[in-house]
């Protein structure tokens, strides 16, 4: 069997043992796929992505990096880069990343979101709120982006402006207004 063709019925059987939830056996078969190929960044993509599901943060920013190479202008390959070095810890690189994808996709709200809460971790509070706030206009559902929004804002020192995010958070989600009402102090009534 050719090397690409052998190379495609991988990558093939790695996307059905992903469909049945079988990521670990996916694992080594996505690795010999860019073995054989290290230019098919949809497989370093997905790499990634299991890679930082399983916790290994290393070897998933590494994927990333070799998917990205590939791909520079993929929004959503830039995003799972710049989730997965939030969760590495490496705020300013996620920044970079999370600053590309809204270059590409201004309505991609996750990035938005991401931004924030890197700002957020560099206790840049202002700039933070402003990408918080832009979250919640383009995903005015998204309990998290008041959530951290709140969050900036309280420690600003803006009151009403936290309170007004919980009247608009707590209409759709208990949970996180519950939340809220802990973390900021608020009194219902």
């Amino acid at each position: 069997m050719s090397e690409p063709w052998r190379e495609r019925l991988l990558y093939g059987w790695a996307q059905t043992l992903l469909f049945f939830g079988a990521s670990r056996r996916a694992l080594p078969v996505l690795q010999e796929v860019v073995a054989l190929n290290p230019a098919r960044h949809e497989a370093w993509n997905v790499l990634g992505y299991l890679h930082a599901q399983n916790g290994e943060l290393g070897p998933a920013v590494a994927a990333f990096d070799r998917a990205l190479a590939g791909e520079p202008d993929d929004a959503a390959l830039a995003f799972n880069a710049g989730f997965t070095l939030q969760r590495a810890g490496e705020h300013k690189r996620a920044m970079t990343l999370m600053e590309r994808v809204i270059a590409l996709d201004p309505t991609f709200d996750r990035a938005w979101y991401g931004l924030g809460l890197s700002l957020a971790h560099d206790a840049r509070y202002e700039e933070a709120a402003l990408k918080f706030r832009e979250a919640a206009r383009l995903q005015p559902l998204n309990p998290y982006a008041g959530y951290h929004l709140a969050a900036v804002l309280h420690r600003l020192g803006r009151r009403e402006e936290v309170l007004a995010e919980y009247e608009r958070v707590k209409g759709f989600d208990p949970k996180i207004s519950a939340l809220m009402r802990r973390d900021f102090e608020i009194r219902d009534g």
